[in-house]
């Protein structure tokens, strides 16, 4: 099955740098999107990190061996937070989100990592990823993250089989935190991912939209 995808970022109205990073590989069937925490501009650094990396990968003929090209890609960037705090002397905080879709034929895994979701439509709407958040003192704060000093790595990682017409969205937290789960089933209903997008797009930007906002949009391809 050869897949297309429509994808939007924005920096919302309230911060001055978008933070959050995405990578499409239509070819290959590989999308990701990561949120970088940490501010002066350390959270940019790590979710751009991710993304770079996934521009090197060569991809054989084999599921598994690609989910593992996958992983260490993950495992070196990890590696190269941990190098760049350690290197700086400081008490700084580095680190990413990371939500990423991978499919091979009628075979696929979610790989996450924090609180950036990956839903699917199958006539309806479900959410495949599970929020490593909690509520701290009204905040929310991340349980689990690519990010240094932490110098454990960990990533929940989901394995399914998919249908001709699945559709998924891949997304951070500025987008479904401004706008309910109704209006994104509503979009990924739509025959055309880019008329779903617009739709996204259009509710988000009526909303404060106090975060950095990406979204990316994957169906079979129409053509």
């Amino acid at each position: 099955m050869e897949f297309e995808s429509s994808y939007f970022t924005h920096p919302g109205y309230v911060r001055d740098l978008n933070e959050d990073s995405f990578f499409c590989d239509d070819n290959n069937s590989l999308w990701v999107v990561c949120d970088g925490m940490g501010g002066h501009n350390n959270g940019n650094f790590a979710s751009r990190l991710i993304t770079d990396l996934f521009d090197d990968i060569l991809f054989t003929d084999s599921f598994n061996t690609n989910v593992e090209l996958i992983q260490n890609c993950l495992v070196q960037a990890h590696k190269i937070l941990q190098k760049k705090v350690n290197n700086s002397n400081s008490n700084s905080i580095m680190g990413t989100t990371i939500v990423l879709l991978y499919i091979f034929g009628n075979r696929a895994i979610c790989i996450h990592c924090g609180d950036s979701r990956c839903y699917l439509y199958k006539n309806g709407l479900k959410c495949l990823t599970k929020d490593h958040a909690k509520q701290l003192n009204g905040q929310k704060v991340l349980t689990s993250a690519i990010n240094a000093p932490n110098k454990k790595l960990t990533f929940e990682k989901k394995s399914f089989y998919i249908e001709n017409y699945d559709k998924f969205l891949l997304c951070s937290d500025g987008l479904y935190d401004f706008i309910n789960e109704d209006i994104i089933s509503y979009s990924m209903k739509q025959k055309n991912i880019h008329k779903s997008m617009d739709i996204l797009i259009k509710n988000v930007l009526k909303t404060k939209a106090e975060d950095n906002i990406t979204a990316i949009l994957i169906s079979r391809s129409s053509k």
